[in-house]
């Protein structure tokens, strides 16, 4: 709707100011809730028109006449293949003559002030299913990321959606189905017809889970295990998380083979999809795991400001941080850290180990295969032996992150070097460092064990990692400090 200006004149008169002349946007009578606050980008209206089709309107308060939608994320490619139907209109509502140019790209011949388009958001795939925006059944996850051009900034945000469905999100409500989003490419939406939802605050930090469907298990105990996870990284980081921080649970929409769940961590939100149908014996002790390692991630490396690719640590460190944190809570036994270990060991030496794993990092999205997690829960492991080897049990890696935390969050500061230079506290450590995170030196973790009490056999179909028969009383303190009980 086009806006009625009218002149503006300051007057002032013993000290005080009148406003003689206004100017009046007529949207802004009937929709305060949604009105243009001076730092915004625009104003977007997502519609749920079908189960396969989002229609998006976007009104950008500084005219454009290009815009470029995300193509790739997580190893997913043609993401804005399913950009449609695109539109744009100048500030007097005529066609500014938008054109697409290649894949994801728009170009406009006028200055435009608004953008229709559509988006299908049929069901996922197998490869996507946790990365990009899908509508299935009664359910749908809403990733800005893929559904907004991607210089879009500091927006309001409001659903039209289909009859009795709800939307929930860790985003800034400002009125039914209206958001303030700060950071588009980390909002995350979950839609439905029967959303449940419940909170805890742990340790001041605010935490929400919201589920979709049926499930073996209370909602209760759900948001409890999430709760002692949370209050571990509280403790390991020492660093509070800004907001509030939002699990989801919904039924996986599509079969992924073997595997029964999959998971995302995008800024304050965890996406968690597992197929209903899974024979997990222990569905809440399954339910910490998960959480032990995506809640990891709301702290590093969503909270972290770092540049570079430091995925070794984001991801294979955060593995075996989140293993430990499993032992420690007794979601697992001492016995199930090591074969989860030894099973690791087993997936690392299917690979070719002939680079960094700063330049596996580099390279990980166009690569196969899972080296980076391995080599670095494996690295991981091993760094975390060698302090407690060095102190007698009362230095670990633990430690590390709450020192990573307590460093000026300085902005483009490149990750791998602040981490390495954290991690090398002693000339052994640095030696690790350079040899497996730095150089790409292959693992033997057959030789290198034994020194901390600890056997590792390869020669059968899987590798077997034990305690050593004949401890010494160093190895004793260093085992026990690791959750050895015997």
């Amino acid at each position: 709707m086009e806006s009625l200006r009218l002149p503006l004149r300051l007057c002032a008169f013993a000290g005080e100011i009148f406003l003689t002349g206004l100017l009046i946007s007529m949207e802004l009578l009937t929709a305060s809730a949604t009105s243009a606050r001076p730092n915004q980008h625009g104003r977007v209206t997502l519609s749920l028109v079908t189960s396969t089709d989002i229609s998006v309107q976007a009104d950008i308060y500084s005219s454009s006449r290009s815009w470029s939608f995300r193509n790739a994320y997580a190893g997913v490619l043609g993401i804005a293949d399913r950009i449609y139907d695109f539109r744009a209109s100048t500030r007097s509502g005529e066609d500014a003559g938008a054109r697409k140019i290649a894949t994801g790209e728009f170009r406009a011949e006028l200055d435009a002030t608004r953008i229709n388009y559509k988006v299908r958001v049929s069901t996922p795939t197998a490869a996507d299913v946790s990365h990009v925006s899908w509508v299935s059944g009664d359910n749908g996850v809403l990733m800005l990321a893929d559904l907004l051009p991607q210089d879009f900034t500091n927006l309001s945000i409001e659903f039209e959606l289909p009859a009795g469905w709800n939307i929930e999100t860790s985003s800034t409500r400002l009125g039914e189905a209206q958001y303030e989003v700060v950071a588009p490419e980390t909002a995350v939406f979950f839609a439905g017809r029967t959303l449940r939802k419940s909170s805890n605050t742990i340790e001041g930090s605010q935490l929400e889970l919201v589920l979709s469907g049926a499930w073996p298990f209370k909602d209760s105990a759900a948001l409890k295990i999430a709760g002692k996870v949370m209050k571990k990284y509280l403790e390991l980081t020492g660093f509070r998380l800004p907001g509030r921080s939002t699990i989801m649970i919904a039924p996986l929409p599509v079969a992924v083979g073997s595997t029964k769940w999959r998971a995302e961590t995008r800024g304050s939100t965890v996406v968690l999809l597992i197929d209903p149908g899974a024979s997990f014996t222990n569905w809440i002790g399954q339910l910490g795991v998960i959480f032990t390692h995506e809640l990891l991630h709301l702290w590093i490396p969503n909270s972290l400001r770092f540049e570079g690719d430091y995925d070794w640590f984001f991801e294979g460190f955060t593995l075996y941080t989140a293993l430990r944190t499993a032992l420690d809570l007794k979601i697992i036994n001492f016995k199930e850290f090591l074969h989860t270990l030894a099973r690791v060991y087993d997936s690392y030496l299917s690979y070719s180990d002939d680079q960094s794993l700063i330049e596996a990092s580099e390279r990980r999205w166009t690569t196969p295969g899972s080296f980076v997690y391995d080599k670095g829960m494996l690295v991981a492991f091993l760094s975390d032996l060698l302090l407690r080897h060095e102190s007698g049990g009362t230095t670990t890696l633990a430690e590390k992150y709450r020192e990573i935390f307590s460093r000026p969050a300085a902005a483009g500061v490149n990750g791998n070097e602040v981490i390495i230079a954290v991690l090398g506290s002693s000339p052994a450590v640095r030696a690790l460092t350079r040899s497996y995170i730095e150089n790409g030196t292959k693992l033997e973790l057959e030789r290198l064990l034994p020194a901390y009490g600890l056997i590792l056999s390869s020669s059968g179909r899987s590798s077997q990692l034990q305690v050593s028969r004949e401890l010494t009383g160093e190895h004793k303190r260093l085992l026990r400090s690791l959750g050895y009980r015997k």
